[in-house]
Parts: structure tokens; C-alpha cells; sequence
């Protein structure tokens, strides 16, 4: 059996890019051709030798790796004579100031964006989330050899369907980092207006975002979930909200438009009812009755109400999704993504 690496720098560390994009698609995967081992390069001069000499890798893979030591891993990749792979799931190289001050500027240091340009151009293969994110980097000149993936989130088919009870009264929802404070600001009238007009709603915030003061008026109806760092416990916890809606709004910006539907994915998972940004990024996921779209406040208002005040349109819309994600979001078929990926990857490899 093979063995991929996959190394991600000390200031991001593992998070959940790399659990979605390698370890659940190989978890419990007896007969894949490959393991998939990780390693966080701890800055400190020996890591790229600890990781080869521990784990004999037949492939590195660089996950949204953005120092400069990336190029001393990639440099051990060549004199192994294996393949070496970008992986990237967000345009980090155009982080908008809408992500908040403290990452703009980080994202944004002349140093670190030379690093991570570098770190993409001497791989094999950069192995991007979406096509949309393949068409931009093309658009910057990035000469390394694009490959997007089909589907970026995915689901055990066990996972599906498993008996979730809603909460006793409406409640709706939003989960995410207090990097789409943004995103969430865009949506704060039509979640005001809702609240006004069903005086038994709820509203929750998941995660490390901020609940906006503008909803203080409305005192015990309004709660902040702290955040879940493991991802798989993120999930699990999700799913035990009970949420009605889940509300996935994003800005109309170059880098948002990149993203993948990974919201649609886990609210759907946990039998949640979608209403999302009228953008290319939810198009897919939500046609066919899995999702409703909307791009004014008056859509968000009449999208979210339509599931609150009917539950038989909520209930057709989740089994919809559910099925959906049956048979376009397993790790069966992602697990197959990135296997074909990583055949692409020996097949371009450098000498």
C-alpha cells in the first residue's frame, strides 16, 4: 500500500481542510491503494526529515501550506523521486479585507503571498476545491498543472437519514467563523424581520463569530453556541441543534465565489432546510427542491418563512437533499476524486 503525506504548516496546524479533504474520505477504507498520513511542520529545522524517515511517503501533499519552508519539503519530494501536490481550498492569494483586519493583513503579507505563489508553482499538481478556484488561479498566471474537484465535503451514507429530532418550537440558524461576520451582516433585516413576525422564533450563532448586537433586542431568543474544534464532534454537534433553517449567505465577492458548498453539505446533513445566496456556489446543491436560493431581504424573509410556516416543504426538502448527498456527496465518490488526483500527480511528476 501507498503511502500520502500531507503537511500543513505550523501556523494554520491540522484543521478541518484537511480532515474533509483526506482523512474522512480514507477513513475505514480497507482497500484503498493508499494511507494517508499527517505531519505539521513545527518551524523548528527537522520535520520535513522526521516526516520522510517516519512515514516513507510515495506522495507529499502541501495543504494550503503557506510558508516558505514549502520548498524545502518539495525539494525532499524530488530527491525521493515522488510526486508533489498543492492543495487549496480557499484563494489565498486575494484574501478581501471582509474576512476581518487581523487575516487580511496576515493573508496579505508580501513575504507570505511569494511563499505560498512559490509553494504552488514547484508542485507536480495543485489540487484546488472548485472549478471556479481553478479558473482564477488560470486567470493569475499560475503556471503548475490546475485540477478542481468535483465535490469538496462528503458524507457516510450511514450518516444519512439518521433519526435527528427538530426542536420543539422554530428555530433558525447560523454556523461559522467570525471570518463571515460579513456574510451574516448581509442577512441581519430579513433575520430581524422574521423574528418580528413569528414571535416564537429563535435564532442561534454556532461557532467562533460574533453575535451582532442588532439582535439584542430580542434577549432569550437569541443564543451563541460556542465553537467545536474537532470537526467530526462539529458534526455530530450540528446535527443535535434541531435547527428548522440553516442559513448559508454569502457575499457577491471574487473570493466567496470560490468557496465550495460545503454549508449546504453539513445543514443538509443534519435534516436542516437551506436558504442560501443566490450564487453560483449553492446553484447545484439546491436545485432540484434541495435548497431555496434568495438575493434580496424580501426572499430571504419569504424563503425562510415558507419552511417555518410548512412542514410538509420542509420535510420534501430535506429528504431531496438527503438523497442527494446519497448519490453525489459520498466518500465513496470523493475518496475516488482524489485517488484519480494522486495517478494525475505520478503521471505529471518532475524529474
Amino acid at each position: 500500500m501507498k503511502r500520502a503525506l500531507i503537511v500543513v504548516d505550523s501556523r494554520g496546524g491540522r484543521t478541518a481542510t484537511q480532515e474533509i479533504s483526506f482523512a474522512q474520505p480514507f477513513e475505514g477504507a480497507g482497500a484503498s491503494p493508499f494511507q494517508i498520513a499527517f505531519a505539521v511542520d513545527d518551524d523548528g529545522g527537522g520535520a520535513i526529515e522526521r516526516g520522510f524517515e517516519a512515514e516513507e511517503p510515495d506522495l507529499l501533499v502541501l495543504s494550503r501550506y503557506t510558508a516558505a519552508n514549502g520548498i524545502n519539503w518539495i525539494a525532499r519530494a524530488r530527491a525521493a523521486g515522488i510526486p508533489a501536490v498543492f492543495h487549496i481550498d480557499d484563494d489565498l492569494l486575494a484574501v478581501p479585507m471582509s474576512l476581518g483586519p487581523s487575516k487580511f493583513k496576515a493573508y496579505n503579507d508580501p513575504a507570505r503571498l511569494a511563499a505560498l505563489r512559490a509553494n504552488i508553482e514547484q508542485s507536480d499538481i495543485c489540487y484546488v476545491s472548485t472549478p471556479e478556484l481553478a479558473k482564477r488561479f488560470a486567470e493569475r498566471g499560475i503556471q503548475a498543472p490546475i485540477v478542481a474537484g468535483d465535490i469538496y465535503c462528503s458524507v457516510l451514507e450511514e450518516e444519512v437519514g439518521a433519526l435527528v429530532p427538530p426542536a420543539i418550537g422554530p428555530v433558525i440558524g447560523y454556523m461559522g467563523t467570525g471570518g463571515h461576520s460579513a456574510d451574516l451582516a448581509m442577512i441581519l433585516p430579513a433575520i430581524g424581520e422574521l423574528m418580528n413576525q413569528v414571535p416564537s422564533l429563535n435564532f442561534e450563532l454556532f461557532g467562533t463569530i460574533k453575535m451582532p448586537t442588532e439582535l439584542a433586542a430580542f434577549g432569550p431568543r437569541v443564543r451563541h453556541l460556542p465553537p467545536v474544534a474537532d470537526y467530526a464532534e462539529f458534526r455530530s454537534h450540528l446535527r443535535s441543534l434541531g435547527w428548522w433553517v440553516g442559513l448559508a449567505p454569502l457575499e457577491n465577492n471574487p473570493f466567496n465565489r470560490c468557496k465550495a458548498d460545503t454549508k449546504w453539505v453539513e445543514y443538509s446533513l443534519a435534516e436542516m432546510a437551506v436558504v442560501a445566496s443566490n450564487l453560483p456556489v449553492y446553484h447545484r446543491a439546491c436545485a432540484d427542491g434541495c435548497g431555496i436560493l434568495a438575493a434580496t431581504t424580501d426572499e430571504w424573509v419569504r424563503g425562510v418563512a415558507d419552511l417555518l410556516y410548512r412542514p410538509d416543504a420542509r420535510q420534501r426538502m430535506t429528504g431531496a437533499a438527503q438523497a442527494k448527498l446519497r448519490a453525489s456527496y459520498s466518500r465513496d465518490k470523493l475518496r475516488a476524486q482524489v485517488l484519480q488526483l494522486f495517478e494525475q500527480a505520478f503521471r505529471a511528476k518532475r524529474q
